[in-house]
């Protein structure tokens, strides 16, 4: 109804008048279209979908996956990193792999060095444009791929020159090669060294198992990922070697953060593991543990003091129950980031003087995650150990 209103102004309006002679026939098309003339054809794609999953069970698809899986575990450990490249659909699926593993797909872990091959604008015209656009891949891998990398490529029909000509390179450097492609062909398996291949002829079919293979492929490198640092492990040494007192930041150090947000309730409130299996350690090996957090978010009306203090008692508790402790928790909910209590200016630092004057911040370490943390222990001469987030 509303297309049909709006073409019907059309008609009284001059200059935006839809002629009747159109030849694409809008007016009539947005006139008679109706939901229902669709559903059959819906029904009949989603079946072919749903029939369609029935190949991820194929055999040799497992077993050529569970050998991709190897090789891109092997090169992470060596500190490898991973090359991937594909066109049209099959670049977005490149793209798509790259984010999932220098982000993360499901369990915090470091990040896996990955570069989508398809990204930059710029590089994929500038070689086209010098060397064909056959060379938009290979040239890129002549010039960072490095022994112990692994190259992934996805391919519906397994034809594309700029792909095949990236095997080739890979083959003139050692550097392994993993195919994802539809029907396989003899030249990409003889050009690649593992081809994961989707037995269908239909290109939509194809691109849509390729995407369930790869969170199958990221869900998988990941359980074999170890994402732990001994960060806590050396805070532990320098407190048996005279560092007494331990001072934490608490979001991202002793808990996972909340992107762009801030923990109001205790659900929301996550323990890092590592923190977890260390507290209790830390708890006999330094004589004061301290906990000083800002949260801005308080002084911009986005969450009460009610509401962390809430958190805080909770998460206490939750450390005394595991047999750890903190001795107190400073915070400071000033909006303004010149505030004296806003770290890396040192008022919450005045305030843990006052109450244990006998804190000595020569002798005190300071476990943070950010720039402003380090300017904190800085501030106060103290010891810094910088823990990722995760």
């Amino acid at each position: 109804m509303f297309h049909c209103n709006v073409m019907n102004l059309a008609k009284h309006t001059k200059q935006t008048a839809v002629p009747k002679s159109s030849s694409y026939g809008t007016e009539n098309l947005l006139c008679h279209i109706s939901p229902a003339r669709f559903i059959n054809d819906i029904e009949k794609l989603s079946d072919k979908r749903i029939q369609s999953l029935g190949l991820l069970s194929d055999y040799n698809i497992h077993t050529e996956l569970a050998s991709a899986i190897e090789t891109i575990v092997q090169s992470v450990i060596h500190g490898g990193k991973i090359l991937i490249a594909g066109n049209g659909g099959s670049a977005s699926q490149s793209q798509h792999l790259c984010s999932e593993l220098m982000g993360k797909y499901k369990y915090p872990r470091f990040p896996i060095k990955a570069i989508s091959l398809c990204s930059d604008v710029s590089l994929l015209t500038c070689i086209a444009n010098d060397f064909g656009y056959e060379r938009v891949f290979s040239r890129q891998i002549e010039g960072i791929g490095d022994k112990g990398d692994v190259f992934v490529a996805f391919t519906t029909s397994g034809k594309s020159r700029n792909i095949l000509e990236a095997l080739c390179e890979c083959k003139s450097r050692d550097i392994p090669s993993i195919v994802i492609s539809g029907q396989p062909n003899d030249k990409l398996n003889r050009l690649s060294d593992i081809v994961v291949s989707v037995p269908s002829d239909d290109s939509a079919i194809v691109q849509e198992i390729h995407l369930q293979l790869v969170h199958i492929l990221c869900e998988t490198i990941e359980r074999q990922i170890d994402s732990n640092e001994d960060i806590w492990e050396e805070v532990v040494t320098l407190g048996r070697q005279g560092y007494e007192y331990l001072i934490l930041d608490r979001d991202g150090v002793i808990n996972s953060i909340k992107a762009n947000g801030y923990i109001k309730a205790i659900e929301e409130f996550k323990f890092r593991r590592d923190f977890v299996s260390h507290i209790k350690e830390l708890s006999t090996t330094f004589s004061r543990i301290i906990v000083v957090t800002n949260q801005k978010g308080v002084g911009k009306g986005l969450l009460s003091m009610e509401e962390v203090h809430a958190v805080h008692d909770w998460m206490k508790k939750e450390i005394q129950n595991i047999g750890g402790r903190i001795d107190n928790i400073y915070v400071s909910t000033s909006s303004d980031n010149d505030a004296p209590t806003n770290k890396p200016n040192t008022g919450m630092a005045d305030l843990i003087k006052s109450e244990f004057p006998e804190i000595d911040f020569s002798k005190t370490v300071i476990v943070g995650d950010s720039a402003s943390d380090y300017l904190f222990a800085d501030n106060l001469k103290s010891r810094f150990i910088y823990v990722r987030t995760r």
